[in-house]
C-alpha cells in the first residue's frame, strides 16, 4: 500500500508548531483542550490532503482542472472583496476568541475550531477567509466534474452556473458559519445524488467522511436537527448494501456514536443543564419576537400579567419607542439589546428576573399563535425581499440602474426558492421519487425551524435551502437536455 503521503502530511504538521506562534496567543482564557484536539484534527485533514496530493489521480487532476476554471471569477471578487477583511463583526469575535484558544460556543465550538484549525494551516488572520474559499472552489469543481462525468461535458459544464449566482460570489469571502455550512450541506447532497444515478457503492473511508460531515451538518446549526433522522434514510435510499437489519441498524448505531462525539465539546461527555443553556442561548429569539409581536397586534390586556414578567427584564416602554420610531428595520436583528438610544435590558437584573421574563414571552407565544404566526411572516418577507427595484432616472445610466436592480432583486429574492422547493417536493410525491422526496422534506423542516426560530432576518439564515434548490434544478436541467439531446458522459467511475 501506498504510503508516500504520510512523511510529508507529518512534515507539513510538525512545521505548524512554529508558525501558530504567529498567530495564537496563550491567555487565562485559553483551553489548551482545543489546542490539543484541533491539532489532532489538522494531522488527519493532512494526511488526507497530502494523500490526494502524492495519489493524483484522473479524478483529482479533473477537479482542479475545473477548480481553476472557477477560479477564474473568484479572482476578481477576491480582489475587491478580501481587502475589506472580515464581512461582519461577528467574524471578528471569533477570530478574537480563536487566537486565544478560548472557548466559545454562542456560535457552536465548531466555529471556533474552524477559525483554530484554518490558523493553524494558514497563519495569518485571512487564513478562514482562504479556507472557506478553497471550499467553495472544491465544492464547485467536484460538482462540475461529477456532472460532465454523468451528463457529457456539453451539458454538465452549466453546473458552473448555481455558482455564479450574485449572493454565491457575494458571500465569498466570508468566514462566517452559514457560508461555510451552506457549502459543506450541498456537497453532501451532491455526492449522493450523483452515487445514485451512477449505482456507485461507497467505501469506508468515503461512508466514514460523510456520517462526519452529516454529523458536523447537525450539530453546527440548530436547525440541522433533522438530519439526525434524515441521513440514514438517505443513505439506505442510495447505497443498496445497507438494506438489512444488521447493516442498517449498524450504520445507525455508527453515525449516532459520532453525532455524540461530535457533541461532547458543546455539551459535555455528561450533558447536564441543558435546558438552561438552550434558555440562555435563546436569548435573542425572545427579544426579537417579543418586539415586534408587541407592533403586530398584540392584546396587552389579555397578556398583561406576562407582559409584566417581560417588563423584569425588557423595558416596555423602550420596547413601544423602538418599534414607533424604527418600524419594519426591527425586523432586520435584536436591535432592542444593543441599538444605540433603544437597549431595553434593564439595570440590576437578576437570574430570577430573566427566568420570569424567559417564561412570559413562552406563554404569550403559545397564547397568541396568530399574532405569532404574523410577526414570522413578517420577519421572512423583510429577508425574503432584502432589495427593491429601482426606478428608471432616464439615460443609458438610469436604465443601468434600473436593470441591475431587477436583477440583483431577482437573485436575493427566497419566495422563488420557496415555491420551487414545495413543486419540488410535490412533483417528487407524484413521481414518486425517494430521493428528493426526503431530500425536499428535509429541506422544508430546515425551512420551518428557522422561519420559527430566527432572531433575526437575514437572508444568509435561508442560505442552504436557496443554494441546495437552484443547484438541484439545474442539475435536472442538465439531465433533462443531456438525455434529450442523446449526450454520454466522459466516464461513468465518478468518485
Amino acid at each position: 500500500m501506498n504510503r508516500k503521503y504520510i512523511f510529508p502530511a507529518l512534515a507539513h504538521w510538525a512545521l505548524t508548531f512554529f508558525t501558530d506562534r504567529l498567530v495564537f496567543n496563550f491567555t487565562e482564557d485559553s483551553n489548551s483542550a482545543n489546542y490539543v484536539c484541533c491539532k489532532a484534527v489538522l494531522l488527519f485533514l493532512l494526511l488526507i490532503l497530502w494523500k490526494i496530493i502524492t495519489e493524483h489521480s484522473r479524478e483529482t487532476i479533473e477537479i482542479l482542472k475545473y477548480a481553476g476554471i472557477y477560479f477564474i471569477p473568484l479572482i476578481f471578487v477576491l480582489m475587491f472583496k478580501l481587502p475589506q477583511g472580515f464581512l461582519s463583526n461577528d467574524e471578528r469575535l471569533i477570530f478574537e476568541e480563536a487566537v486565544k484558544l478560548a472557548d466559545y460556543t454562542w456560535f457552536s465550538y465548531l466555529t471556533t475550531w474552524y477559525y483554530m484549525i484554518c490558523l493553524m494551516l494558514i497563519p495569518a488572520w485571512f487564513g478562514p477567509i482562504i479556507v472557506k474559499v478553497l471550499i467553495q472552489i472544491f465544492v464547485c469543481a467536484y460538482t462540475v466534474k461529477r456532472s460532465v462525468s454523468c451528463f457529457g461535458f456539453k451539458a454538465g459544464v452549466f453546473a458552473y452556473v448555481p455558482f455564479l449566482f450574485f449572493p454565491v460570489l457575494a458571500y465569498t469571502t466570508s468566514a462566517h458559519r452559514i457560508p461555510v455550512y451552506f457549502l459543506l450541506y450541498a456537497f453532501m447532497y451532491v455526492k449522493l445524488f450523483f452515487d445514485m444515478l451512477e449505482k456507485k457503492e461507497i467505501d469506508k473511508p468515503w461512508l466514514f467522511g460523510m456520517m462526519v460531515l452529516a454529523a458536523i451538518l447537525t450539530q453546527w446549526r440548530t436547525e440541522g436537527i433533522y438530519l439526525a433522522g434524515l441521513f440514514p434514510i438517505l443513505l439506505l435510499i442510495v447505497y443498496p448494501v445497507f438494506r438489512n437489519v444488521k447493516k442498517a441498524a449498524a450504520l445507525i448505531l455508527i453515525f449516532f456514536l459520532i453525532q455524540y462525539i461530535i457533541s461532547i465539546p458543546q455539551n459535555g461527555v455528561l450533558p447536564g443543564r441543558m435546558g438552561d443553556k438552550a434558555n440562555n442561548r435563546m436569548a435573542p429569539f425572545y427579544a426579537y419576537t417579543i418586539t415586534n409581536m408587541m407592533r403586530n397586534g398584540l392584546d396587552r390586556e389579555k397578556n398583561a400579567e406576562d407582559l409584566e414578567k417581560v417588563g423584569r427584564y425588557l423595558d416596555l416602554q423602550i420596547i413601544d419607542n423602538i418599534n414607533e420610531d424604527l418600524k419594519d428595520i426591527n425586523y432586520e436583528d435584536v436591535l432592542i439589546l444593543y441599538y444605540p438610544g433603544y437597549t431595553g435590558v434593564k439595570a440590576d437584573v437578576t437570574p430570577e428576573d430573566y427566568n420570569a421574563y424567559t417564561e412570559g414571552c413562552m406563554n404569550i407565544f403559545r397564547n397568541n399563535p396568530g399574532v405569532f404566526f404574523v410577526t414570522r411572516c413578517g420577519a421572512f418577507n423583510y429577508a425574503a425581499l432584502p432589495y427593491k427595484v429601482g426606478t428608471d432616472s432616464g439615460g443609458i445610466k438610469g436604465l443601468a440602474k434600473l436593470v441591475f436592480s431587477i436583477v440583483k432583486a431577482a437573485f436575493y429574492n427566497l419566495y422563488i426558492p420557496c415555491v420551487l422547493l414545495l413543486l419540488g417536493w410535490l412533483l417528487s410525491v407524484i413521481k414518486r421519487n425517494a430521493f428528493f422526496f426526503f431530500g425536499a422534506s428535509g429541506l422544508i423542516c430546515h425551512y420551518i425551524i428557522v422561519f420559527v426560530l430566527a432572531p433575526a432576518s437575514y437572508f444568509q439564515y435561508y442560505f442552504p435551502i436557496y443554494f441546495t434548490v437552484y443547484l438541484f434544478y439545474v442539475l435536472l436541467i442538465i439531465k433533462a437536455l443531456s438525455e434529450r439531446l442523446g449526450l454520454t458522459g466522459q466516464s461513468r467511475a465518478g468518485i
